[in-house]
């Protein structure tokens, strides 16, 4: 397996990475399983490929819990978990073999795409990063949720940490690692620019360009159009002056 190994890691194995080390290191894997897409054919990644790419993973997919909040799921050594059936009533205990991959199989429906993948490419974050964190049974039991001791649990909020500014803890810094992956592999930066680059020579408005940018990344990346705009935030090509809002415009606030 080609881990992306950090030169520093916190005591408790916590790799101490920033956010370009892990952008450089993301897109290289990206270009590795998909050469073509960085010659002039671009398209989403394809998640079959990063599985792959883990060498020795596997993906399963399972309704990973009755109130429907639990998205995915990483585990190192696997061991058994509680999943329930398509009507989230009856629980089931499920064996699951090291090195797993789950994502939750509500997300298998067609308007969910976005989500599975951010969901999927998180998880792959956490395989590649952070081996020698999940290997110690003690970290593993203070970061699990509701018992699960040998895995990585991962909800919604956990998709949302993207500002490293406002890390707590050792659980925001894995998240925000797993995220910033996520990112990064599904938009490689040089494909981004390159579309930025083309978007903006049909544009007449900075206002224009951001949004027709954004919309371009979620359709192009198969990602969704919040994080699109994360995207453009930390490539550079949006600033601080711009938000966007609930409806999805994003406007500019100075």
């Amino acid at each position: 397996m080609k881990f992306i190994m950090a030169n520093h890691y916190k005591p408790n194995g916590v790799p101490v990475l920033s956010a370009a080390e892990i952008d450089y290191h993301a897109e290289r894997i990206a270009e590795e399983i998909q050469p073509e897409h960085f010659c002039g054919q671009v398209d989403a990644t394809d998640l079959q490929l990063l599985l792959g790419y883990l060498d020795g993973w596997h993906y399963s997919g399972r309704y990973l819990s009755k109130s429907g909040t639990l998205l995915g799921l990483a585990s190192f050594s696997g061991g058994e978990l509680i999943v329930t059936d398509e009507g989230r009533r009856v629980q089931a205990v499920k064996e699951v073999p090291p090195n797993t991959i789950m994502v939750d199989r509500a997300l298998y429906y067609p308007e969910f795409e976005p989500i599975f993948r951010f969901t999927f490419a998180h998880e792959c974050g956490h395989a590649l990063l952070h081996r020698r964190f999940c290997r110690d049974p003690e970290n593993m039991k203070a970061y699990s949720e509701q018992g699960r001791e040998r895995f990585l649990p991962d909800t919604e909020k956990s998709l949302e940490v993207h500002d490293e500014h406002r890390l707590k803890n050792d659980y925001d810094w894995l998240e925000w690692q797993a995220n910033t992956f996520a990112s990064a592999v599904l938009m490689p930066g040089k494909l981004v620019l390159q579309a930025a680059e083309l978007v903006k020579k049909t544009c007449t408005s900075e206002m224009q360009y951001m949004n027709q940018l954004n919309a371009a990344i979620a359709d192009v990346f198969k990602v969704s159009m919040t994080a699109a705009f994360y995207r453009m935030k930390a490539l550079g090509i949006a600033d601080d002056d711009w938000t966007r809002l609930k409806s999805g415009m994003i406007i500019h606030t100075e």
